[in-house]
């Protein structure tokens, strides 16, 4: 009995720790100092779309967007989309790869979410989102996505 004991406690100490351990890589790996990209370059205007939803400056990530004709889009409703829960979950932003062609291009990043759960379970999930965007006037605009899906 005492042995089945402390294989729990040693059990649990290592599940601890991993726990621990997780959350500090997340820690270190996102404080890395962000350079930023040109405001008129598609890639920089993600940039700062997602940099402006980070820190809750919704009106500013807002004005980014040129969402298309058919789609009824007001601040309002956009910004109710971010009902984030109390304790939103650690991510990080990579740019993968992205094209230019004349007055469009697309961008793709890869938002990695960092979740703990069981031992067993990936603690990362991995989505690639591809940004279209528009130049209009001279700024690039974001065409789709328009929602902020990919964090939750």
């Amino acid at each position: 009995m005492k042995s089945s004991k402390r294989l729990l406690a040693i059990f649990a100490g290592a599940v601890g720790l991993l726990a621990l351990v997780t959350l500090l890589l997340v820690l270190l790996v996102g404080n890395k100092p962000v350079e930023m990209l040109s405001v008129d370059s598609p890639e920089g205007t993600v940039q700062r779309y997602l940099m402006a939803i980070e820190d809750g400056e919704y009106l500013d990530a807002f004005n980014y967007l040129s969402p298309l004709p058919d789609e009824k889009l007001t601040y309002e409703n956009w910004q109710m989309s971010f009902n984030y829960p109390s304790e939103r979950p650690a991510y990080r932003v990579t740019l993968a790869q992205s094209d230019t062609s004349g007055d469009n291009a697309t961008v793709e990043v890869v938002v990695e979410v960092f979740r703990s759960g069981s031992p067993f379970d990936n603690p990362v999930n991995s989505n690639h989102v591809i940004f279209i965007l528009e130049r209009i006037s001279g700024s690039w605009k974001i065409t789709s996505p328009t929602w902020v899906w990919w964090i939750y």
